[in-house]
């Protein structure tokens, strides 16, 4: 947005101007950049309400929508020299966003999403469609330690009684505690400490 020919500002407005920056700064995270004050403009409460709304949706387009401004004079903003701390929120909005949008996508690999069903041309019902190459993604990137590509260039070595070894370990362990519990509950003690974990590497633990 094209600002006015530059003109010596009114002596009332610029201390105006200044109390009601020096109110928005205490009120919020970061530093507004000092624009010169126009109602129409990017005034220190219309920059809090676009990070916001950035935060809230993800999109530029959205945000300035919400604030009545366009694109062209948020990134012209953006540029300024003296909008570091805008900028740095404006990057802190974008990734809360990233956030929201992986919890949305980690819902999608849940729940599916909705499909309709069509017969004769109107809708007889629906299905859900869930979308397993979005489940790898999730999965290979929320949890690598189980699935990440890490593992693409390990070697897999692994006793074929391994698992069956190991479940037979974790329920001794478990019966155990259980039992101890259970002696020290009738005999009016208190529970025993758990028993201290043996530190192995995973060949060892899957008997390789």
């Amino acid at each position: 947005m094209s600002e006015s020919p530059d003109l010596p500002p009114d002596p009332r407005e610029a201390a105006s101007a200044d109390d009601d920056a020096d109110g928005i700064r205490e009120m919020t995270p970061f530093g507004p950049v000092p624009v010169r004050y126009r109602h129409d403009g990017w005034t220190p409460e219309r920059q809090r309400v676009f990070i916001e709304a950035l935060a809230d949706s993800g999109c530029v387009d959205e945000a300035c929508r919400a604030v009545g401004m366009s694109r062209n004079s948020a990134y012209a903003l953006r540029r300024r020299q003296d909008a570091q701390a805008f900028r740095l929120a404006w990057d802190a909005a974008m990734d809360v966003a990233v956030a929201r949008l992986s919890d949305a996508a980690l819902s999608r690999a849940i729940n599916g999403v909705p499909v309709p069903i069509f017969h004769d041309g109107e809708q007889i019902g629906e299905k859900r469609h869930y979308d397993e190459r979005l489940t790898m993604f999730l999965l290979r990137y929320r949890d690598p330690v189980r699935y990440g590509k890490w593992l693409d260039r390990m070697d897999a070595r692994q006793h074929h009684e391994g698992p069956v070894m190991i479940l037979a370990y974790r329920l001794g362990r478990m019966l155990r505690a259980a039992w101890g519990a259970f002696d020290a509950a009738f005999d009016g003690r208190p529970a025993p400490d758990p028993e201290p974990e043996l530190v192995e590497s995973r060949e060892e633990a899957l008997g390789g």
